[in-house]
């Protein structure tokens, strides 16, 4: 007996498998005809019991969805309707995500289908739930919702007419009206608000701060996506035109950005409020907090907003987090017609950034003046001055809107500005400037070292000072000969710029350019034999007319100054270590020592501009050198001679030339205990070619031995 009822239950489950699969097959193709054959069959040889089972067990491929759920998915009007119809079919039977057949036919908006569900008792407000339902962004999720989320007004009439929560909130917060009046849906928000639903409804929570929902009520979301009728609606009806979300975001203000005139103008009318800004952390953190429905407008270029706040009594200097106002904005932005406008609405011409922001920022001191100078935006900066622009304003490093011309080499406002009253010897004080080594810079000096030269006889002709002094002891002389511009250089020297005046005191001396003299910083090279000077140079490029300009000029060509390693050098050392064999003539010609040795305690004391011209391997500065009576056995300090230094380093052209000069090719001085010859360097270190060279001026071997050091660097 037992056997016999285990079996009938398992031929019964395999009906019931059977038919459930067969009616989901004509489902998924559509085929009524099939369906009702099915049906049919269930109720001529089933009993009622198997027929509701198969039509209410939930389909595992598809969610659990049921037959009429699926049928719905799939958009099956007939199949549907069918099910819908079939009193076995259980109308309020949810999936697995608490999806049920009313909120699908919601959404589809097949108003005949959704009469028949609520007709046969299916739950108007019934919403998923759960942790499932929150995964997949579905929690309480209404038909209500759902019909109006894809625009179904008929659909929305009949879920209200059967008592529909119109206040219902989803997880996140969102309401039908809200949804309406964002998507623009003008027929589901009079039907929502006829029905009562609260006009000042808005998301909050957790969820809702996390999605920014927190706060925004219908008429935000209407004026967020620009929907004015909806906006005027919501208004008429009573909505609160001040609205705010939790960080200080009002409906003016989201309009106001995004541009929207008429919503704004609606919002305006109704009495929102211009001066509110954004605030709090998430305000900080999308950099937002301080600005204004203007600041807004401004920064997305909606001028046509821009004008109508204005006139409606918007605050010009309203101050934003980072320190900027919207006049400042549009001083930025360089729209003429906007800053006229801000002028005329009361904004502060003068105002100066201040405050941490700005100090983090390096914006502090800066003015529109400043700002439009910036820019180089001559038509603003004109306007500006006409309004009363104070054209000596400084920022916190102590630089002048002159200052920022003349080294940008705009001459047309470099003249407007001098030509208002810029003080043309205007130069950076105080702590700042002198930590970054500005101070005491004039607007001459700025220009000099870019090389403008037309600026600089501008501002020299309105009674700039030639010979001004920076911190550093740098003139404006002095800069434009470190970077090498002749004509600017000729033009300071016209102008009685002190050809020998160089920088002095303790940062001259740090920065190791004490006594330099324009002349001298004209030898210098980018870097010295051990690159240790840290100048530009003229004789870089072999340019000589500039040194021959000075010297012509009585600049003193004898000068000697200590370089880094506190050796005393002069220009012909620094000259050779240049490589600038047109500088090593002129300063021969001009009577310096051929002889000059390099004074000092380190390895390199007592190197003469030949012993320097044989470690860097320069012929042709050799040959001159030799020619102008250079002593071919001059030595430095530790006895090695020019021509060990030449073999050493593996010179073999500059050791022939030693040696057809007279050269002592057996000389000797002291290294490692012992005493070594020029030959003895050249087979210690390989230069087989250097060794060659000697042999054939009967050069002799002292030594039997390895040498462990280079006597370059010993």
């Amino acid at each position: 007996m037992m056997a016999s009822a285990d079996t009938k239950v398992k031929k019964l489950e395999s009906y019931i498998e059977l038919y459930h699969q067969e009616i989901f097959e004509a489902i998924k193709i559509d085929d009524i005809k099939r369906l009702k054959d099915i049906l049919d069959e269930l109720d001529r040889h089933k009993p009622p019991t198997i027929k509701k089972k198969v039509l209410n067990m939930g389909y595992r491929k598809v969610g659990d969805l049921t037959a009429l759920s699926v049928a719905i998915e799939k958009e099956h009007k007939l199949i549907t309707e069918t099910l819908a119809k079939c009193h076995e079919v259980d109308v309020n039977k949810a999936s697995l995500l608490g999806i049920t057949p009313l909120l699908l036919v919601a959404e589809v908006g097949w108003l005949d289908i959704l009469n028949i569900l609520l007709q046969r008792g299916a739950l108007v407000d019934a919403a998923p739930f759960g942790k499932l339902a929150e995964y997949n962004k579905i929690a309480g999720l209404t038909p209500l919702i759902s019909a109006t989320k894809y625009n179904h007004p008929e659909c929305v009439k009949c879920l209200l007419a059967h008592h529909a929560n119109p206040n219902h909130q989803n997880h996140s917060g969102i309401s039908a009206l809200m949804l309406a009046a964002e998507q623009g849906y003008f027929e589901c928000v009079k039907l929502l608000i006829q029905a009562e639903a609260y006009l000042e409804l808005a998301p909050s929570g957790l969820v809702a701060l996390r999605l920014n929902l927190y706060g925004q009520t219908p008429l935000f979301c209407a004026a967020k996506g620009g929907r004015t009728d909806i906006v005027k609606c919501l208004l008429v009806c009573g909505a609160n035109p001040r609205v705010q979300t939790n960080n200080g975001v009002s409906a003016l203000w989201i309009s106001s950005q995004k541009g929207f005139l008429e919503v704004v103008e609606l919002l305006l009318n109704a009495g929102a409020e211009t001066h509110v800004a954004p605030f709090g952390y998430r305000a900080d953190k999308l950099t937002i907090t301080g600005w204004t429905p203007l600041y807004a407008a401004m920064k997305s270029r909606k001028f046509d907003v821009v004008k109508l706040l204005l006139k409606h009594g918007a605050n010009p200097n309203a101050v934003t987090k980072f320190c900027l106002t919207p006049f400042l904005l549009a001083c930025k932005i360089c729209d003429l017609d906007i800053i006229e406008a801000c002028i005329v609405a009361g904004a502060d011409i003068n105002f100066t950034l201040s405050g941490s922001n700005a100090n983090d920022l390096n914006i502090t001191g800066e003015t529109a003046l400043f700002i439009a100078t910036l820019k180089d935006r001559i038509d603003v900066v004109k306007f500006l001055i006409e309004k009363g622009a104070q054209v000596n304003i400084q920022n916190h490093c102590g630089v002048s809107p002159l200052h920022l011309c003349a080294k940008s080499g705009n001459q047309e406002l470099v003249q407007m500005l001098i030509q208002a009253g810029a003080n043309v010897n205007i130069a950076p004080q105080g702590k700042i400037p002198i930590e970054t080594l500005l101070a005491v810079e004039t607007p001459l000096i700025a220009a000099a070292k870019k090389g403008h030269v037309e600026i600089c006889e501008y501002l020299i002709q309105n009674g700039a000072d030639v010979n001004a002094v920076t911190m550093t002891g740098v003139t404006p002389l002095y800069t434009t000969t470190e970077e090498g511009h002749l004509d600017v250089v000729i033009l300071l020297i016209r102008h009685g710029a002190d050809i020998n005046q160089s920088p002095k005191g303790h940062v001259a001396r740090d920065l190791h350019i004490e006594n330099q003299t324009p002349l001298l910083i004209a030898y210098i090279n980018v870097t010295s034999e051990r690159g240790s000077s840290p100048f530009l140079t003229i004789c870089q490029h072999n340019n000589v007319e500039l040194a021959r300009l000075f010297i012509q000029h009585g600049a003193r060509h004898d000068i000697e100054v200590k370089n880094v390693f506190n050796r005393k050098i002069n220009g012909l050392i620094v000259a050779v270590e240049s490589s600038s064999i047109d500088i090593v003539r002129l300063l021969i010609e001009v009577g310096l020592d051929v002889n000059y040795k390099i004074e000092g305690e380190d390895e390199t004391a007592g190197r003469t501009p030949l012993f320097c011209a044989c470690v860097k391997g320069l012929q042709d500065i050799v040959e001159y050198l030799i020619e102008q009576g250079a002593d071919v056995n001059g030595t430095e300090n530790s006895g090695q001679s020019c021509l060990h230094i030449a073999a050493a380093m593996g010179h073999a052209d500059i050791v022939r030339i030693l040696c057809e000069h007279g050269a002592n090719v057996d000389q000797q001085f002291h290294l490692e205990g012992k005493d070594v010859t020029a030959y003895d360097l050249a087979k210690s270190l390989q230069h087989d070619h250097v060794c060659q060279v000697l042999k054939s001026f009967n050069a002799r071997q002292s030594l039997h031995c390895e040498l462990s050091s280079d006597p370059e660097t010993n």
